[in-house]
């Protein structure tokens, strides 16, 4: 089964190396750059993960993550990871309330442990 991920990332080379990193261990990747960007270009797509930034551009991840959880959303049972360099609090809790999975923050992992951490919590999480 070919695991499928969804990348929102306006930073275009760490999205590019976050797109290498997955796909090299074996997902289908889909990268975009800002939230309305990934419900344009993959609205009708299922993902096995979202990882999302926090800092994108028009709209921060946190509002684009009320989005994705809304009770209309074809992915609001896709586990959300919050991907950012921003440690504060109050986004943290932000996060996790409205329906956030994980939260990495970039500058403590190597892209190769953000996949780690990524296929660790969903074989933890897997249906039987």
């Amino acid at each position: 089964m070919v695991r499928r991920i969804l990348i929102i990332e306006d930073e275009i080379p760490i999205k590019e190396l976050y797109e290498r990193v997955f796909a090299k261990r074996g997902w289908k990747v889909v990268g975009v750059v800002t939230g309305a960007q990934a419900f344009e270009k993959a609205g009708g797509q299922k993902f096995e993960m979202i990882l999302l930034d926090i800092m994108l551009p028009e709209k921060n991840g946190v509002d684009v993550l009320r989005d994705i959880k809304a009770p209309n959303s074809s992915w609001r049972q896709t586990p959300v990871f919050m991907l950012t360099n921003l440690g504060q609090e109050s986004v943290i809790r932000e996060a996790f309330k409205l329906g956030a999975e994980g939260y990495l923050l970039k500058a403590q992992l190597l892209p190769d442990q953000i996949v780690t951490e990524v296929e660790t919590f969903l074989a933890k999480n897997k249906s039987p």
